[in-house]
């Protein structure tokens, strides 16, 4: 599904990020890239946006910036999907972003990559 594409996983936990980073690799994902906030994100990313087809973030109120770097991400063409262990959070994301409760079991994290995967290539 993900044909080698890298990804880029934004994660606080490191074992929660591992977990989806095995789901992405079970997809065929060429590199799957962890950074735990979006300051770690920018910092390793630099300017080589180019390189992720797909951002898959954790968001919660108490993170502005990752929710920040979920929209700069999607103004540069990259999509994203946004974890969440908040249930009302979706009220305040732009329509059209895939919210993944938390915990994530690998068949929703596997739904939502192939909802994305379709939209690119439309």
């Amino acid at each position: 599904m993900l044909a080698g594409q890298t990804v880029l996983v934004v994660e606080a936990e490191y074992l929660i990020a591992l977990d989806i980073q095995t789901s992405l690799e079970d997809l065929a994902a060429g590199e799957v890239i962890i950074a735990q906030s979006a300051p770690h994100a920018r910092e390793m990313l630099g300017e080589d946006w180019h390189r992720y087809s797909l951002a898959i973030i954790e968001v919660e109120r108490g993170l502005p910036d990752n929710m920040n770097f979920a929209g700069e991400l999607g103004r540069r063409g990259v999509s994203v999907i946004v974890l969440t262990a908040d249930a009302e959070l979706h009220k305040t994301l732009s329509p059209g972003i895939p919210i993944l409760q938390k915990p994530v079991p690998s068949e929703a994290l596997t739904a939502a990559v192939a909802a994305v995967s379709a939209l690119q290539n439309e």
